[in-house]
């Protein structure tokens, strides 16, 4: 994998990211400060990284 392809799927990621906590948001009728938006979204794509982390090091350890 090339620098180029994982900045652009790491990009991609934080769309998706920024995308599904925006529908969480509006499901749950919360209305987001703009000028904590970029702090919480950082937060929240920080936590969704490491929720992946935890699944591929579960998937690893059920092969063993």
């Amino acid at each position: 994998m090339s620098a180029d392809s994982a900045a652009t799927g790491a990009e991609r990621a934080g769309e998706v990211a920024d995308r599904e906590f925006a529908v969480a948001l509006a499901r749950l009728g919360i209305d987001m400060p703009p000028d904590l938006a970029p702090g919480v979204l950082a937060g929240y794509r920080s936590l969704r990284a490491q929720m992946e982390l935890l699944r591929e090091r579960e998937r690893g350890s059920a092969d063993v």
